[in-house]
């Protein structure tokens, strides 16, 4: 039996562009598209979708709403400055003391104009916004790793896209292959019916065979199609653009990581890990911020101005003090909002250690997949190889009388078979390595 290494996946189509391009174009009629732009490999895809794709730039607006949060956060660490301008006309009753008497107990009709600055400092708020702030600031490191997580989401999309629109190309090439094999097993059969040595069935049997090639041709250059569509959807371009993609040397995903080791680096670069801890922690920041407002707030106020009666006023008017507030009664408001800040933190506590049986299954099932992908890529290559020698052999036998038409079509089926299972293998192996380097966290 004839053996062969394993080739990667775009050794198939290496070998037979050419045969591919021809069916595709004589099978039916394509619109017109303007001239592709020369062929992306892999590297270059991904920087597309990293330019493009709306789903970074959704998380790039996110990760710029967390930092203005921050400086809001950060905010009631300077004093308050306002410019204050007013004007009131009055008359109001002058209450006096009993036994003091007064001309008049009446004040105004006036004009009040008044023009000034204001300013006001908390000096102490218990902690509430040192609290906050670390809060916003953890907020903003979250979404940082959200951001980072949507960029890996990106970068496996594209991946994958990439990989099957590689297979769907191989497909095409073995569905082009098959045309020409069953044409051949036509134009045999025909040749024999000619000579007498076999009834008109076989011809009848072959052309059903080469009709049932040409449909899957179809169908495969329908499937290459949707798939260069979904790669231009994940790059976030028109799924109508025309793109072409360059061989990828490297089978990727052939090393197989120790799977404890690959465990312990999801739950150390995995960015949902990333963005959670620091969720739990901005949620335990919530908890001293509720605890402060039971302490007090003292706040410093001051006012510089003029003030008269004329729109023009020259009367100076100012004023300094502190303030002091001190919660005595809040109709139990702090105790339900720090009771709250803590079942808040609890439940992103529960929600991290879900995380962690969630990433911990996935890298674990890609770990296997990987190794199952590994092996069957070994297994139909033997399979291949052996179809083929089948075929070679029973078409010498057909050819020389001593085969029957059926023999021939059920050899030619098992290297249909194998064929599209050697491909499936190698997609495997692509697909399995890019999802296990995603589960452990790596771009």
């Amino acid at each position: 039996m004839h053996t062969r290494s394993t080739p990667p996946l775009l050794a198939l189509l290496l070998r037979s562009a050419g045969a591919f391009a021809l069916a595709s174009a004589t099978a039916f009629q394509v619109t017109a598209q303007p001239a592709a732009s020369p062929p992306l490999d892999l590297e270059a895809c991904e920087k597309i979708a990293i330019e493009k794709s709306p789903l970074l730039r959704a998380a790039e607006e996110g990760t710029a709403v967390a930092t203005a949060a921050v400086g809001i956060s950060r905010a009631p660490f300077y004093p308050e400055v306002g410019f204050d301008a007013r004007y009131r006309r009055f008359e109001t009753h002058a209450f006096l003391p009993e036994g003091l008497s007064a001309p008049a107990t009446t004040v105004g009709p006036t004009d009040d104009w008044m023009t000034g600055l204001k300013a006001s400092y908390v000096l102490f708020d218990s902690g509430l916004r040192r609290a906050e702030l670390d809060a916003a600031t953890l907020g903003r490191a979250a979404t940082v790793e959200d951001a980072r997580r949507a960029l890996q989401d990106v970068v496996l999309g594209v991946r994958q896209a990439y990989y099957y629109l590689l297979a769907n190309q191989a497909a095409g090439v073995a569905a082009a292959t098959r045309v020409t094999r069953r044409r051949d097993h036509l134009r045999t059969a025909s040749a024999r019916k000619a000579a007498g040595a076999v009834p008109q069935a076989d011809v009848l049997r072959a052309q059903v065979e080469v009709a049932d090639a040409e449909l899957a041709l179809v169908r495969a250059e329908s499937n290459v199609r949707i798939a260069k569509g979904n790669l231009n959807a994940a790059m976030g371009l028109a799924v109508d653009r025309p793109v072409e993609i360059a061989e990828d040397t490297a089978l990727r995903g052939t090393e197989l990581p120790d799977v404890t080791a690959a465990l312990v680096r999801a739950r150390e670069q995995r960015p949902e890990v990333q963005a959670l801890q620091l969720t739990v922690a901005a949620a335990k920041k919530g908890i001293t911020a509720a605890k402060a407002g039971f302490g007090p707030r003292v706040r410093a106020d001051g006012a510089f101005g003029w003030r008269d009666d004329s729109f023009v006023p020259a009367d100076k008017d100012w004023s300094a003090g502190l303030a002091v507030q001190i919660p005595v009664f809040t109709g139990f408001a702090s105790k339900y909002k720090t009771r709250k800040a803590a079942s808040e933190a609890a439940l992103k506590e529960a929600e991290l250690a879900q995380l962690h049986a969630r990433i911990d299954q996935e890298v674990w099932t890609a770990h296997v997949r990987l190794l199952e992908a590994r092996q069957a890529v070994v297994q139909t290559e033997v399979l291949e190889d052996e179809a083929t020698e089948t075929l070679r052999f029973v078409r010498a036998r057909y050819e020389a009388g001593a085969s029957t038409i059926t023999d021939l079509l059920d050899a030619e089926a098992a290297l249909t078979q194998a064929e599209s299972g050697h491909v499936q293998a190698v997609l495997g192996v692509q697909l399995a390595g890019v999802r296990l380097k995603w589960a452990e966290g790596a771009s």
